[in-house]
């Protein structure tokens, strides 16, 4: 499970980066959709880091939850421009959608 952690921080900081580099792009500018990608870029990098210290816990709702922002994060991977960064989170999406089935029985009721 520390592994799965550990990706979902890593997943976090590579989401502050794409939303630091936005905000560096946007300096200036007044294009209001452009100012809500960068939100959502951190949003996304907030949920990432939740998702990872909710894992240490080990309880069921915090699994559904990591679950769910991988679900989101596979999805709207392929609704934007496809790059190098984003093939790396897809690729640590789908592993850590992996890992989280493979470990399912650890999110017992507690």
């Amino acid at each position: 499970m520390k592994t799965a952690q550990v990706l979902f921080y890593v997943n976090a900081a590579i989401w502050l980066l794409f939303g630091a580099t936005s905000l560096f792009r946007l300096a200036g500018s007044q294009a209001v959709v452009l100012w809500v990608v960068a939100a959502l870029m951190f949003g996304n990098a907030a949920a990432m880091l939740l998702a990872g210290l909710g894992l240490g816990a080990q309880r069921r709702l915090y699994a559904y939850f990591a679950l769910a922002v991988l679900g989101v994060n596979i999805v709207l991977t392929f609704t934007d421009q496809f790059g190098v960064l984003d093939f790396a989170t897809l690729v640590i999406d789908v592993v850590l959608l992996g890992l989280l089935i493979a470990t399912r029985r650890l999110y017992q009721k507690k």
